[in-house]
């Protein structure tokens, strides 16, 4: 079945600000497989992540609210249905947003706004991937594009646990 998850990373907020936005506590309680409903982490380049075992948690509309006097990203991974996307918000305003759906075909591809350069490199990589694997294989590499995505703007990656910078350390949050 895989992943069926969201997350959202913050720029330019600190852990309590993320908190107070998100009307959620912190607990002292380690989060080592991110199997309770929500967990956050900070990484040591600022960027705070929420993780959501809710699919349907990140929304235009709540990262648009989330991202006021900020940057975020929001992320859906859905590996059942071979979903993903990533969504770029600054100050209220939706930037870019990258998103793959494996049941419309393996070169289903949607990208609106902006997204860097950078990102688009990835895009071209990966899709030259899938086409070099032909049309009959069962690889889907254009699922990854989102999910790089997200990875070159945050650092994090959901399916992760160590980085070149270390591991995240998710803590237990509670709705207040």
């Amino acid at each position: 079945m895989g992943f069926a998850i969201s997350w959202i990373g913050f720029s330019g907020l600190d852990r309590k600000e993320c908190l107070r936005r998100l009307r959620m506590s912190a607990t002292n309680e380690v989060d080592e497989a991110q199997e309770e409903p929500f967990s956050l982490a900070e990484l040591p380049n600022n960027w705070i992540i929420l993780f959501a075992n809710d699919f349907e948690y990140v929304s235009d509309k709540r990262l648009a609210a989330l991202s006021s006097g900020a940057t975020v990203i929001g992320c859906h991974i859905h590996e059942g249905v071979m979903f993903s996307d990533a969504t770029l918000f600054n100050a209220g305003r939706k930037v870019w947003s990258i998103s793959h759906f494996g049941g419309e075909g393996r070169l289903d591809l949607k990208v609106t706004g902006e997204p860097p350069l950078e990102i688009m490199a990835i895009r071209d990589r990966l899709m030259a991937e899938q086409k070099a694997a032909g049309p009959t294989s069962d690889v889907d590499n254009v699922f990854d594009i989102p999910v790089e995505a997200a990875e070159f703007v945050t650092s994090y990656r959901h399916d992760r646990s160590e980085f070149d910078w270390g591991e995240p350390i998710f803590h237990v949050l509670k709705s207040t």
